[in-house]
């Protein structure tokens, strides 16, 4: 039986719902979770393992690295990543972001490009705050309620927990950009065919489990609650299944522009070089 090795930040809601429907019998994934896309890059980059589950935006990023520079999109495992701007008291609007430290995984790649896009929308310019990269979600989240930052962008569930612990909502990206969208699947270009086997059947599986989360949203509830998300979270990872496992056009052209309004190199790309679907399951 082939084994897939991946990288997540935090389990994959598709992941989960079809191990828990037992979708995935025809393949072994071996995943883990990583603090940084950093880490994601180096492990991708050294062949420690065969994928990883991150921000779109980062292929961009990647492919500008000594390393392999042939990592491909091969699928969308959310409709969009919900992101909220979360702040220490006294910091509830983006103005109040002037003079702040931000907390990101990477300063130049990831989430980061989607707050930076929307700071300058409202005449905030990177002269303005300091970028202080912490990790990956849990991460950050750990360092706002310690205090060593003035805000940073969380997802569910850890959103609505900084909320209960007192951090201030300032913006929400998807409120600003609606066609953001979720995290993709990276893989090598090189390595594809290697993987084939094995990346064919998780996606077979992945495919079937967002059929289902659509036609019997409470089994994928059940799946989601059994892991040890809150009710909260279980909601938003539903309505974020995406519509379809093809990385969706419109969000990709959208990072590519966020990147190129914003001067950052990788944006001198399109779609057809990002995204590679060959490996996804027929209809």
């Amino acid at each position: 039986m082939p084994t897939l090795r991946v990288l997540w930040f935090v389990p994959s809601a598709l992941a989960m719902a079809a191990d828990a429907l037992k979708l995935t019998a025809g393949v072994i994934l071996r995943a883990e979770r990583n603090p940084s896309s950093d880490a994601q890059f180096e492990a991708l980059a050294s062949g420690r393992v065969d994928a990883v589950v991150t921000a779109m935006d980062n292929v961009m990023d990647w492919n500008l690295r000594p390393g392999p520079r042939d990592l491909r999109l091969v699928a969308q495992l959310e409709r969009t990543t919900l992101l909220t701007l979360v702040g220490q008291k006294g910091r509830g609007k983006l103005g109040d972001l002037r003079g702040a430290t931000l907390l990101v995984d990477a300063p130049c790649n990831g989430f980061v490009v989607a707050l930076c896009a929307m700071l300058a929308e409202d005449g905030i310019g990177p002269d303005a705050y300091a970028l202080e990269p912490v990790g990956g979600v849990t991460e950050r989240f750990d360092a706002m309620l310690a205090g060593r930052g003035d805000a940073t962008l969380l997802g569910p569930p850890f959103d609505a927990m900084a909320l209960q612990a007192g951090l201030s909502h300032i913006a929400s990206v998807q409120d600003r950009y609606p066609a953001f969208p979720g995290q993709g699947l990276v893989v090598s270009a090189g390595a594809l065919e290697r993987l084939r086997p094995a990346l064919s059947a998780w996606l077979h599986g992945l495919e079937s489990a967002r059929k289902r989360m659509g036609s019997e949203p409470d089994a994928a509830r059940q799946a989601l609650a059994g892991a040890g998300f809150p009710a909260e979270a279980v909601e938003a990872m539903v309505r974020c299944a995406p519509v379809s496992l093809c990385p969706d056009r419109t969000g990709v052209e959208l990072l590519i522009e966020q990147r190129r309004r914003l001067g950052l190199p990788g944006a001198d790309t399109v779609y057809e070089k990002l995204v590679d679907p060959s490996v996804l399951p027929e209809g």
